[in-house]
């Protein structure tokens, strides 16, 4: 501000100079030429007045011109920088004597101010002889401190005014392009150790801000000492205050309260031009406050109390630039997160797909587009976020936890604590992209979880209950998704104990298979000791042996692959009806297997009996009718039940199991 307020100075001087001076050897023609000549020398750009030029003397010294224009820099898609439909300019003389500047009117009606950067990120208010004068060492008077550094005991402001201006900015690097119009600004100042009083309004895109900004002692401001300082920035769609002091502005440094309240997030978004295609309901109030801190490269905003729709939390964040990348740390804790107003309305998500046009699909399994994770190498940050509840859809999770490191490209995600269900759950990640082939590592561990009222609230599915082990360790490395698949190893397991499956009753099935699905229900229950298996995965095959279920009446065994890279399942499972009730953990379980196998790719499975697996066990099923001879239950009753209840299906599972004994087969 110092430096812009010394340019301004030097400016009016300049040009009081010139009407003091100039009128008494030249006309005032002869003056504008000479004031368009110097300009073209210090700037190298062309000042046309091309309107009326008027000067004044005594009392006042002043200057107005219309229809006054600046050139542009070369390449640039406007030809002029500037344009000031009339200017006024009045210093009043006799207080300048004892070095009191006193602007009695310093008014711009429809300025027109074009601000452009090139394709090679040169803005164009840097003028040709301005880089030569920047080269150069700063004088000693600049870097002083204080009022005197002006050369002036005092500043006083009259009529200094901004009417009807708009200013237009182009990034021809980028592609941005902003337009404020309608800005009118006034600048209030007695004295410099008066308040100073800046105050304004803008439209941006349709839309009015209007900017109050109030410094207690300009003078501190110039002199790098602590004054009060309020802002005040109001809009339709944004309101932002800060309340506090600047300390210094060499370095900058400030502190105090600051504000953000928006009415509408959604609308904020779509006023600045980013309109969010989020569907759901979310993404409404806003509202922000804490201490905002800064002292040089350092800055700071404690205390916070953050409430976004229905969340609500409180947190500290600081980011340090001093370093060779910034270093940003936080903390956040919130209540309830429930991110459901963010997600679509339950049966939208393929609302639009009979409008959607047909993309064509990629015979690539896994995309081989190289993973850019650069951006991880460009900031240090340690965050940690704690919730006391999240909601998804109907799923409830418990308080959780979540540390956050990220050093030198390595990002380390640390999930100390989610409860869920009864269980309770852990999980690391690790992320090292120091190299262009990346490294990650996960492991996940859940305990103790209640099954059925999970399965409930995510899927709607009641029939399964009892308590979950899920456990899993991967690690891979590669440049794409398709290398990071085919070179996954790990392993992992699951474990359902104590519970049951709703719907069928693998006792009653002993008894008569028929009553056993007709006349099933919720009143229908199968218990077990145990559902378990383990897997590894080795090069992105994940192989699986042990997959067991334990139950008085039937045994169910699995093993087989799933290969990731082509997305392949090669499964066969083995279910076995017994004709004994040892216990579930019982050893080999006398009976009949009619294994099936699962095969195909992920979306074309097919399901079919390995009759060749039932061929090789034929005393199985002679063992299994005979132990049921002589009672009426048992497996025996399963096989006679079919027979006389149902026609086609039944009588066929009896005539084969016949043949495959010797019998005759009808």
């Amino acid at each position: 501000m110092k430096k812009a307020i010394i340019a301004i100075v030097i400016v009016v001087v300049l040009l009081i100079g010139a009407v003091v001076a100039l009128p008494f050897i030249a006309p005032t023609e002869r003056i504008k030429e000479e004031l368009i000549v110097a300009t073209k020398d210090a700037t190298g750009r062309e000042l046309a007045i091309d309107g009326d030029f008027g000067l004044s003397f005594f009392p006042t010294l002043g200057v107005r011109a219309t229809d006054v224009t600046f050139s542009n820099a070369a390449g640039a898609q406007n030809t002029r920088m500037a344009a000031i439909e009339s200017l006024a300019i009045k210093l009043n003389l006799l207080p300048l004597l004892g070095g009191n500047v006193q602007v009695d009117e310093f008014v711009l009606t429809k300025p027109v101010i074009n601000l452009e950067v090139d394709k090679n990120g040169n803005g164009n208010w840097i003028f040709e002889t301005g880089k030569t004068e920047a080269s150069k060492p700063a004088d000693s008077a600049d870097g002083e401190s204080g009022g005197s550094g002006l050369g002036i005991s005092d500043l006083n402001l009259g009529d200094v005014r901004i009417v009807d201006g708009m200013v237009n900015y182009i990034d021809q690097k980028s592609g941005t392009e902003l337009n404020l119009r309608d800005i009118n600004l006034q600048l209030v100042l007695l004295g410099l150790d008066q308040p100073f009083e800046a105050k304004g309004s803008a439209v941006w895109n349709d839309e009015k801000a209007e900017l109050d900004v109030n410094v207690a002692a300009l003078r501190a401001i110039l002199e790098n000492l602590e004054t009060a300082t309020s802002v005040k920035l109001e809009s339709k769609h944004l309101n932002l205050s800060f309340d506090g002091s600047v300390k210094s502005t060499k370095p900058l440094s400030l502190g105090g309260t600051t504000t953000l309240d928006v009415p509408s997030v959604r609308e904020l978004a779509a006023w600045a031009g980013s309109p969010l295609e989020m569907a759901g309901t979310g993404f409404g109030p806003l509202k922000i406050d804490g201490e905002l801190g800064v002292n040089g490269t350092k800055y700071s905003f404690s205390k916070a109390n953050i409430s976004f729709d229905e969340i609500n939390g409180v947190g500290d964040f600081s980011v340090d630039l001093g370093g060779k990348v910034p270093d940003v740390v936080g903390k956040l804790a919130l209540e309830t997160l429930d991110v459901n107003p963010y997600l679509p309305l339950e049966g939208d998500e393929g609302s639009n797909s009979a409008t959607a046009p047909t993309q064509k699909v990629s015979s690539e399994k896994w995309d081989s587009t190289p993973i850019d994770l650069s951006a991880l190498k460009t900031v240090n940050a340690k965050f940690d976020l704690s919730v006391q509840e999240i909601l998804v859809r109907k799923i409830k999770i418990g308080a959780s936890a979540l540390a956050t490191t990220l050093k030198n490209g390595i990002l380390d995600l640390a999930l100390n604590e989610m409860n869920l269900y009864d269980g309770v759950g852990r999980a690391t990640v690790r992320v090292n992209a120091q190299d262009p082939v990346l490294k990650i590592n996960k492991s996940l561990s859940i305990e103790n979880i209640q099954l059925k009222p999970l399965l409930t609230d995510a899927a709607d599915f009641t029939k399964l209950e009892g308590k979950g082990l899920f456990q899993t360790n991967i690690s891979t490395t590669g440049k794409s998704q398709a290398e990071m698949v085919s070179a996954l190893n790990g392993d992992g397991q699951i474990l359902f104990e104590d519970g049951s499956i709703s719907g069928v009753n693998l006792a009653a099935m002993a008894r008569n298979i028929t009553s056993a699905f007709t006349e099933g229900g919720d009143a229908q229950k199968t218990d077990f000791a145990e559902i378990s298996g383990t897997y590894v995965i080795k090069n992105g095959i994940l192989t699986n042996n042990d997959l067991k279920l334990l139950n008085p009446f039937i045994r169910l065994s699995g093993s087989g692959t799933v290969e990731l890279p082509p997305q392949t399942v090669n499964y066969r499972i083995e279910p076995k009806l017994v004709a004994t009730t040892e216990g579930q953990g019982g050893g080999q379980a006398a009976g009949v297997a009619v294994p099936i196998l699962v095969t195909g790719s992920w979306d074309n499975l097919s399901y079919a009996p390995d009759l060749a697996g039932l061929l090789k066990n034929p005393e199985g099923v002679k063992k299994l009718i005979e132990g049921a001879k002589g009672s009426g239950d048992g497996v025996k009753d399963v096989l006679k039940g079919v027979t006389e209840k149902e026609s086609g299906g039944g009588k066929n599972l009896l005539d084969a199991a016949g043949g495959l004994l010797g019998g005759k087969k009808d």
